[in-house]
């Protein structure tokens, strides 16, 4: 049994002793078998205890030549293994040698990296004693003191804000205004700056305190001038106003100061010679009115009164030329020509003629008949005062003349079978309901149409002829943009006269009976408000005319889509419609030189023409019959065209109705599924749109049965239209 000790089985054989085994001939198939035979326990794990399973095997009476016999099979099943595991070892031994040099290899760089590293965080460590805690310590230190000298700096600043209220009661005490101003806003503006600062958001509000104080003062010191002028002092004052930016208000006080100053001086005139002559110390006469003081002087003291009347009024008028002196001087030397000086003679002279041209830009535009109207509305308000009882009955003949001028300016100007079926809601419903409302209810129709009707004299006397527009207004020549000048006129009257009477809601409101309250409020919400309404019908029918839509949609029937290259060229439609609307522009600004066109009125023209010329492209790509990914790429870049230089053209923001191109043009890119959403969201596309999406952009790429329920979509989303 020594021979079968663990150790030996264990030991791992010598290269001396593998080449031996090695080199013992043996029968490979009779060594498998050998090894085949070998118990499968054998193998099972390395915890086998094999000496314990052999001792546990041996039958309870031993027999020495079995015993032997056993053991030679043992030793030959362990020469069998043991070659075989030599064989085995022999032949992995260049690779575990190979191996075993790439371990030590590695071994070796990562002593040599353990010292790089070991080098690395020495120099580090240098460094950082070096550099980073002297160098960047010096850096933080430099930007501390850099943030207490501004933290100083602002200190300063506010102690010297602190100190300006004492400054700007001294120089409103000079009567310094400009000076005490310009301080102001300039602590103003510091203020804002350092408004972090809770001491000076206190400060901020107690400036405007001043500035409002300011304004106080300069409003007495203007008014000292009515009676005695002064260049100087004047001066001062004006430039203080135009520091505040008041300039405007400075005149329109100054003019109420003279009318003041004019009442004042001539009623303290007469007072004392009415007092004299009274005889007594009876104050009755101070709350008299002028008028009536008048009548209280007698024939004795009429030369003298009247003599010193005119001394009086001589000092204001004389205070008065002198003030418009000095505004006739001062203009001319603004005025006067130098490097850099938005001013035209005609501007200047316009300036001195009247105070009224100094609004011009916003001046109303009115026409005789506006003004009639206001002065008539405004004898019916006396009659309500005065007649209260019959206050319901005057404000309902008031509304009927608004409504008649609404229908008139609507009739001449803006009624047209064109946009009816535009789809474009140019009338909103709440005007057709309004402008139906006014037919039926107030226009006379033709005697033939309502003849042998029982009742028709009776109700015709609530009734006025429909109204006819003069023979001399021409609104058919293409040169006068077919009378947009007569259109604006009429119209913005028409939108001036609904903003007074929107002004007077409130005080026809309290005139009217309470039960006949809801009439007021439903003529102001359906009619009165819907004057502005009345400019997209009328000028869309000068937008309609005044681009030659037709011409551009003939250009493009002429253009080639279904290219094979990439154009960097756009085409010749999209200069043409550009010139269309530099011609627009001009005639235009042509007809502004006559009248003004207001700018929500140049707005809506702009937006009606752009409107119109974006759907006319729309309308263009629509009849295209075959278009290749390159053409589709040049109709982006014709859009992309047009709008670059209309937006030179046109301060209008945003280009109206640029989704509404973009969207179709990007639509030629959908696939099936994609173009039968498309075609449920997007109604504002026309059926014939839709259908050509359908035909050219998807084409051959869909069968005739996906092609068929695509345009029966198209059409049961069209069907409620009709």
């Amino acid at each position: 049994m020594a021979d079968l000790s663990p150790v030996e089985n264990f030991r791992i054989p010598s290269k001396e002793e593998l080449r031996e085994l090695r080199e013992q001939p043996i029968d490979p198939q009779a060594e498998q078998e050998i090894i085949d035979s070998i118990e499968e326990v054998y193998f099972s794990n390395d915890a086998f205890d094999m000496v314990q399973h052999e001792l546990e095997k041996l039958p309870p009476e031993l027999n020495l030549q079995e015993l032997e016999e056993y053991r030679d099979k043992l030793k030959r099943q362990q020469a069998a293994v043991s070659k075989k595991v030599a064989d085995l070892i022999l032949e992995k031994q260049p690779a575990y040698v190979k191996e075993l040099e790439r371990v030590t290899a590695l071994q070796t760089n990562l002593q040599l990296a353990a010292v790089i590293c070991t080098n690395a965080r020495r120099q580090l460590g240098v460094a950082k004693e070096g550099f980073t805690g002297a160098s960047l310590g010096l850096l933080a230190n430099q930007r501390r003191r850099h943030l207490l000298t501004g933290l100083l700096k602002s200190l300063r600043t506010i102690k010297t804000l602190q100190r300006t209220d004492v400054r700007l009661s001294e120089m409103l005490e000079e009567e310094d205004y400009p000076g005490a101003i310009q301080l102001c806003l300039e602590c103003q503006k510091a203020a804002s700056t350092f408004k972090h600062y809770s001491c000076i958001s206190e400060l901020n509000s107690k400036l405007q305190d001043t500035l409002e104080q300011i304004e106080e003062q300069l409003d007495v010191a203007l008014s000292k001038t009515c009676k005695h002028f002064d260049v100087a002092h004047y001066t001062k004052v004006q430039l203080a106003y135009t520091l505040l930016g008041k300039t405007q208000t400075a005149m329109d006080q100054l003019h109420m100061h003279f009318t003041q100053a004019i009442h004042n001086t001539v009623f303290q005139v007469v007072l004392g010679y009415v007092e004299l002559c009274a005889g007594n110390a009876d104050t009755k006469f101070q709350k008299m009115q002028y008028k009536d003081l008048c009548t209280h002087i007698t024939l004795d003291s009429y030369i003298p009164c009247l003599t010193d009347l005119c001394k009086a009024l001589w000092e204001v008028m004389l205070s008065y030329h002198r003030t418009m002196q000095w505004h006739e001087e001062h203009d001319n030397m603004e005025t006067s020509p130098g490097p850099g000086k938005c001013v035209s003679r005609e501007t200047i002279r316009s300036k001195k003629k009247s105070d009224y041209n100094l609004n011009k830009a916003n001046a109303p535009i009115l026409t005789n008949t506006t003004l009639n109207v206001i002065r008539l509305v405004g004898k019916y308000m006396q009659m309500m005062n005065i007649l209260k009882p019959i206050a319901f009955d005057v404000i309902h003949c008031v509304s009927q003349l608004f409504d008649y001028y609404l229908y008139a300016v609507y009739t001449f100007f803006g009624r047209n079978d064109m946009y009816e079926s535009s789809s474009l809601g140019l009338i909103s419903s709440r005007l057709r309901t309004t402008l139906n409302r006014i037919q039926e209810s107030l226009i006379e129709v033709a005697a033939g149409e309502n003849a042998g009707v029982h009742g028709a004299v009776e109700e015709r006397k609530e009734k006025v002829p429909s109204p006819h527009l003069s023979q001399l207004v021409v609104l058919t020549n293409s040169g006068t943009l077919y009378g947009l000048a007569q259109r604006v006129v009429a119209t913005e009257s028409l939108v001036f006269l609904a903003e007074q009477f929107e002004s007077l809601q409130s005080h026809l409101d309290t005139m009217m009976p309470a039960a006949k309250k809801p009439f007021l409020q439903q003529f102001y919400s359906q009619t009165v408000s819907t004057a502005s309404e009345l400019r997209k019908p009328i000028y869309w029918i000068v937008a309609a005319r005044a681009i030659d839509y037709e011409q551009m949609l003939l250009l493009m029937a002429g253009v080639k889509w279904d290219i094979r290259e990439i154009m960097s060229q756009h085409n010749v439609y999209v200069d043409v419609l550009l010139k269309e609307f530099e011609q627009f522009n001009k005639r235009l600004a042509d007809v502004s030189r006559h009248v003004r066109i207001p700018l929500p009125v140049s707005n809506v023209l702009w937006e009606h023409c752009i409107r119109l010329a974006n759907r006319t492209l729309v309308e263009g790509y629509a009849n295209v019959k075959k278009c290749s990914n390159e053409g589709r790429a040049l109709m982006q870049l014709d859009f992309q065209q047009f709008l670059m230089k209309l937006e030179k053209l046109t301060d209008l923001r945003p280009i109206p109705d640029k989704e509404f191109v973009e969207t179709y043009i990007k639509a030629y890119y959908l696939t099936e599924n994609d173009m039968e959403q498309f075609i449920k969201n997007h109604r504002e596309y026309s059926m014939k749109q839709l259908a050509n999406l359908v035909n050219v952009c998807l084409g051959s790429h869909i069968n005739k049965k996906a092609r068929q329920k695509l345009l029966a979509a198209i059409d049961d989303i069209d069907r409620p239209k009709r």
